[in-house]
Parts: C-alpha cells; sequence; structure tokens
C-alpha cells in the first residue's frame, strides 16, 4: 500500500499563513483598467461591490427577461399577430440560448479572467435588448381598424358593405419577420447573461467565507427578484402609453378600448442602456478579491465521497473534460439537485414566462392590471430566497438539514398550489361560448358568433367587444351584436339600435323577471366581480412562491459543497445544461401550449388564425393545476432519494464533521450543528470511535 508523509497533508498554519501572503505578493490583484489603477479605486474592491455591481446586472437581466417580455406578451400576440405557442418559444428561446454557450463559458471562463467574462457579457445582453426594440420602427403604425383612419363613415357598426378583400398574404405563422427578430434577441439574451449565472456564481461564492456565502448568494437572489418587481410596475405604466405615441399626434382610441397597444419597446431601450453602463465598473474587478485566498484557507470540506478529492482541479485539456463531467454526474445528490431543478424549472419557467397572462385569464381583468399583480408573485419569489439564506446560515445547515429543509419547503408549496383552482367566473361572450337566445354558458356547445340578427351588417371579422351592463354579456363587436349607431357619453362609446341585444335580453328577461331597460352597449369588456376568489388565489399562490424559493438557495449550496473547488463552475455549467434542456426550454412552450389549448375564440387574418381573443379559465386552471402538483411530487420524491444516498467523503475519518442531524431519528428535523471548528470535530469523533 502506498505510504504518505503526514506533512503532506498537515502544513503548519505559519507556514499556511507565509504562503498565502508570498501568492498575494506574487499576483498583485487591483482594480483597474489596463495600466490605470488608482488608488482611491481599491477601495471599492471588495465583496460587497462586487455583490453590488454584479446585483445590479442580474436586476437589469431578469428586468427584461423576466418582466419586459411577459408583461408584454399579451401586446406583442395583438400587434404582430402571434399565438402563445409563438411567444413560449421565443420565452424559452432565451434559455435555448444559454444552453448553446454554457459549456464553453463554463471551461473557458472558469480559466480565464471572471469578470471580464461577466463584463462583456453585459454588453453582448444590451445589444440583444435593442434588438428586440427594432420591430417598433419595422412595422408600419398602428391602426386598431386596419384601414385609415380618414374613414369616418364606417366606424364599425351594422351597415350593408362589401365583404373586404385582403389587402395582402398574412405572414405565415413560422415567416413572421418580427418572430424572428424576437427571437435573435432572446438568443444574444441568452448569451450575455449566461457567465453572470454560471461563473458570475461561482466568482461571488470564492470570494467570500463559506458561511458567508449562503447570504451574498441571497442577497444576489433577492437584487435579482427585484428585476421583475420593478419590471411589472414600469412595464404597466409603459403599457398605459400608447405604442406609436412617438409617431402620431393624435391617438386614436381610449385606454379601455380592447384594442389598446402600449408603449411595448420602451422597456427594452431601457435595459440596453442599463446594461450597458452596468459593464463598465464590473470589467474593472480582478480575477479574484484580495481576501478570496485567505477565506479558501478556512473553508469545510462537504464533498459527496463520488467527489471526494476536494483538491481535484477543472481540467484545462478538453478532451478530459468528458471523464471530468462524468465524475460529477456520479454523484447521487448532484444529480438529485439537477432533477429537482428541472422538475421545478418547467413550472418556473412556465410561470415566469406567463405569469400576467395567466392572471389576467383567472381574473378576467386586464393586461395592465394582470402585471401589477404579478409583482405580489416577485414580491414572494424575493421573499422566499431571503427566507431560505436566512434559514441556512441560523441553523447552520450542512448539505443533510438542507435537504431536509427542501423537503418540507416543497410540500407547503405542494398544499397551497391547490389555490390556482379559485379563479374568476368565465365571461360570457355571446356567440363564443353562449349562444344568441341561450341563458347558460355550455362548454361543449360549438356557437357561432354569425346569427339570424346580425345576418344583413357584413360584419368584419375585427375583435372590437361591446358589453351589456344590465345582463353582463358581451358580443364579439358592435356589429355582431347589430349596432346602428354610435354616441360618445362622458368620452365613453355607447351603442345603440341594437337588434341582437333586443333579441337576446328577451329570453334573458322572461326567465329573470327583469324589466325592460335601455338597449344600450358600452365599448370594451364587462366588469366581472370575482369575490374572494381573487383573494384566494393571491394569497395561496404568495404561499406557494414562497416555499418554492426558500428551497432554491440550500438547492444551490448543495451543488456548490458537493463537488471539487475548483469544478464548482464546470458542475454548474452541467446543472444548466440539464435544466435549461429539460426543464426551462419545454417548460416555456408547454405553458404556451396549455394556455393555447384554453383558448375558446381564435382571431382571425385573411382566412388565418391569429391570436387567442376568449379563454376558458376553468380549463387553464385544472391543467397547471395538474402539472404544478405531478413536478412538485416529483421534486420531493427525488429530494428524499438525494438525502438517503449522501455520504460525505470523509464520514468515516477523524477529521470528519459530524451533525446533529445523523443521529436523529425524526426525519424533519433540521437544526444541525455543523459550525464546530475541526478540533472539536476530532475531539468529537476520537470520543465517539472509543
Amino acid at each position: 500500500m502506498e505510504k504518505h508523509n503526514v506533512q503532506d497533508f498537515e502544513e503548519p498554519g505559519e507556514n499556511l499563513k507565509h504562503k498565502i501572503e508570498d501568492e498575494d505578493d506574487a499576483d498583485k490583484l487591483l482594480c483597474g483598467y489596463g495600466a490605470c489603477t488608482p488608488r482611491w479605486l481599491q477601495g471599492f474592491h471588495n465583496a460587497k461591490c462586487l455583490l453590488l455591481v454584479l446585483g445590479i446586472c442580474a436586476f437589469i437581466q431578469s428586468f427584461v427577461v423576466n418582466a419586459i417580455f411577459p408583461v408584454g406578451l399579451s401586446t406583442l400576440e395583438r400587434r404582430f399577430k402571434m399565438t402563445s405557442t409563438h411567444t413560449g418559444i421565443i420565452s424559452s428561446w432565451y434559455d435555448f440560448a444559454v444552453l448553446l454557450v454554457v459549456f464553453p463559458v463554463c471551461h473557458w471562463g472558469n480559466n480565464g479572467h471572471k469578470g471580464r467574462w461577466i463584463g462583456w457579457g453585459g454588453v453582448i445582453m444590451a445589444l440583444g435588448s435593442l434588438i428586440c426594440a427594432l420591430p417598433h420602427w419595422m412595422v408600419d403604425i398602428y391602426h386598431p381598424d386596419g384601414n385609415s383612419l380618414a374613414n369616418q363613415t364606417d366606424f364599425g357598426q351594422c351597415v350593408n358593405r362589401d365583404d373586404p378583400a385582403c389587402a395582402g398574404k398574412p405572414y405565415s405563422s413560422w415567416f413572421n419577420p418580427y418572430f424572428w427578430m424576437f427571437i435573435l434577441g432572446q438568443t444574444l439574451h441568452g448569451v450575455g447573461s449566461t457567465p453572470l449565472f454560471s461563473i458570475g456564481t461561482t466568482y461571488m461564492d470564492e470570494n467570500v467565507s463559506q458561511k458567508a456565502s449562503p447570504v451574498y448568494l441571497a442577497i444576489h437572489a433577492v437584487l435579482t427578484s427585484f428585476g421583475p418587481v420593478i419590471g411589472v410596475f414600469a412595464g404597466g405604466f409603459l403599457l398605459n402609453l400608447y405604442d406609436d405615441f412617438d409617431r402620431v399626434d393624435r391617438i386614436p382610441m381610449e385606454r379601455s378600448d380592447p384594442r389598446w397597444v402600449g408603449a411595448w419597446w420602451v422597456g427594452f431601450i431601457i435595459s440596453a442602456i442599463s446594461a450597458l453602463l452596468i459593464a463598465f465598473p464590473i470589467l474593472g474587478f480582478a480575477r479574484e478579491l484580495p481576501e478570496a485566498k485567505r477565506h479558501r484557507a478556512k473553508d469545510v470540506n462537504q464533498c459527496h465521497i463520488a467527489n471526494g478529492d476536494v483538491n481535484a482541479k477543472a481540467p484545462r485539456d478538453l478532451t478530459k473534460l468528458p471523464a471530468c463531467v462524468w465524475k460529477i454526474l456520479s454523484n447521487p445528490t448532484f444529480l438529485v439537485c439537477i432533477f429537482v431543478g428541472i422538475f421545478e424549472s418547467i413550472i418556473i419557467n412556465g410561470f415566469a414566462a406567463f405569469m400576467p397572462k395567466i392572471l389576467e385569464t383567472l381574473l378576467s381583468t386586464n393586461p395592465t392590471l394582470a402585471s401589477y399583480l404579478s409583482s405580489v408573485v416577485i414580491f414572494a419569489a424575493a421573499t422566499g430566497v431571503m427566507v431560505g439564506g436566512t434559514i441556512i446560515r441560523q441553523l447552520k445547515l450542512q448539505v443533510g438539514g438542507m435537504l431536509k429543509m427542501i423537503i418540507v419547503c416543497h410540500f407547503f408549496a405542494l398544499i397551497f398550489t391547490t389555490g390556482l383552482l379559485s379563479h374568476c367566473p368565465q365571461r360570457e361572450f355571446v356567440g363564443i361560448n353562449l349562444g344568441y337566445e341561450d341563458l347558460t354558458i355550455e362548454k361543449s356547445h360549438d356557437f357561432s358568433i354569425a346569427s339570424k340578427c346580425n345576418s344583413d351588417c357584413h360584419c368584419k371579422m375585427e375583435w372590437n367587444p361591446v358589453c351589456d351592463r344590465n345582463t353582463g354579456h358581451m358580443y364579439y363587436s358592435a356589429c355582431h351584436a347589430g349596432c346602428t349607431a354610435m354616441t360618445k357619453n362622458q368620452g365613453a362609446t355607447e351603442w345603440s339600435g341594437c337588434g341582437c341585444l333586443t333579441s337576446n335580453n328577451t329570453f334573458h328577461n322572461l326567465i329573470h323577471g327583469i324589466k325592460e331597460h335601455p338597449e344600450v352597449l358600452n365599448q370594451g369588456y364587462c366588469h366581472q366581480d370575482c369575490g374572494y376568489r381573487e383573494y384566494i388565489l393571491m394569497v395561496t399562490l404568495f404561499v406557494t412562491v414562497v416555499a418554492s424559493f426558500a428551497s432554491g438557495i440550500p438547492t444551490q449550496q448543495i451543488m456548490l459543497r458537493v463537488v471539487p473547488f475548483d469544478q464548482r463552475t464546470l458542475a454548474l455549467g452541467v446543472n444548466w445544461t440539464f435544466v435549461r434542456l429539460l426543464g426551462f426550454i419545454p417548460g416555456g412552450i408547454l405553458f404556451g401550449v396549455i394556455i393555447d389549448t384554453a383558448c375558446l375564440e381564435w382571431g382571425e387574418s385573411c382566412g388565418k388564425a391569429t391570436s387567442c381573443l376568449v379563454y376558458d379559465p376553468f380549463k387553464l386552471s385544472w391543467t397547471i393545476t395538474g402539472l404544478a402538483i405531478v413536478c412538485k411530487l416529483l421534486s420531493i420524491l427525488a429530494t428524499i432519494i438525494g438525502y438517503m444516498t449522501y455520504r460525505p467523503s470523509d464520514l468515516d475519518n477523524a477529521g470528519s464533521i459530524q451533525t446533529v442531524d445523523s443521529h436523529c431519528h425524526t426525519a424533519l428535523h433540521l437544526v444541525v450543528n455543523d459550525d464546530r471548528l475541526p478540533e472539536q470535530a476530532i475531539i468529537h469523533a476520537s470520543y465517539g470511535h472509543m
């Protein structure tokens, strides 16, 4: 058996201290740009400033990807005639771009200057935001009626008009040039942000102590979550501005008009400028901070026994990379984290991309209010990551305790996920889910917006709903309601002389004993009173998100602790590859397909379907709830397996750090005393073997 000198493993503290000092002297870690390293700038060369700039960069990334895009999805579908499947692909394409570059970035970025990789990534991200804004100037000025505003004789009333011929063929679903412009922008977003969330995590972790790392990463996650919080408010405000406010002298419609298109593109311009500005200070940081080596000397080895060599290096030779990746994947605890990440990312990315649209459907509200309500969910995410980081620090959890914590978090999230089944009643659209002479909604009946009462109107297939406030019924347009006259009453548009309204109300009044009322329809949607359902949905959704995101920090910490120090960037790259490929990418597309299957009425242009006009909230809520429950159950099962298979590399030697939970008989006991000094652990272990 090969013998080793004990001194090879146990270096005296003084020699270790001098070695660190010599290394620091040999490599001057200064903040600056080339030869420009002024003394005053070194005061900012610390972990807190690094956390601040990386947090701001992550804030901008999440602002544009997780807020500006999702808030504007309904608007983009309406403006550029896309379906939810298309916007789901656009949303998931960001993750596909990450998947393409994550391994090269992790390999070369880990061996290179991490700060410069992140900084130049910010520049690429700025270019992506600029490209996403370009379709605003490429498309013609928005005319909701499809005609010149100079035509004042035809304003959508019931009139004997010629059937309009298509001026030109609409873009085919997959040949829409604006669809591909957004794909290109999302590609650059993904490529630019990959260094931030792969090598950026290890860049922060290796420059702080192991004890402080959960708090630093939790703060970083909170700063990241502030991006969507600010983004949904900014996006909601921008949607109140008319899309072409910079190109028209007069706004042609009111904000309450269902055809309203807001200024979706302004958020991308703000993101492009901000990402470019924050890239400059990130480029000034050194390869590592001056105190990094001192922190690493105090780190505790928590590697899984499958990757027991804590000093194992990441390969510089690409030919050795597959063997190293395979060794990382042979770590069962790390593999469990990947599976949990896949199941969670399916839900997270689907909700992140479509949360405003989902709330808009389930709560029967408008896109602007739905974006504001989405901020509640983002506040919950920020609360969750801070709760997760705080619990780890206060209870001093190591890997075993963190696995238990993940199980508890997912269990609570599983219970409260059922709150999604509490939604507002379905809107009553005559000719869509309600017949012209029917009184109740029928889900199985295939209605038609064409009827005897509007057969002589020659209506155009233009979505412009009107509301009967007395019954709560809505019509596809004033023309489809048989209305002949339009008036303005205190800024609101009213329609009268509606033949279909008379027909429908006759049956409604006979059944309910209601007296005749003025036959007037109002432009826009009817107000929907959800009652207590709205509060149940938002409260349960808040708790679900807090519990789900509280498990994110321990999952991240486990991945960083169960692999050798120098292989952490590669390990995160492996994790991101599988999570993006099997979680984020199919998650966004899957939610887009689910939302499309809940569509009751599609828009139409020259015989081709465009975007969905009316959704079935009942079908949507049950489908996404079922998917969320399945993913949560799989996450819990995977974590239980991970806890049962976790074996620290130094479990059987005297230097092992024994934990209270390793001797505890209760499966959910979370209090772990893992912060003892190695000397104390050795004494404890020695008594244990006596």
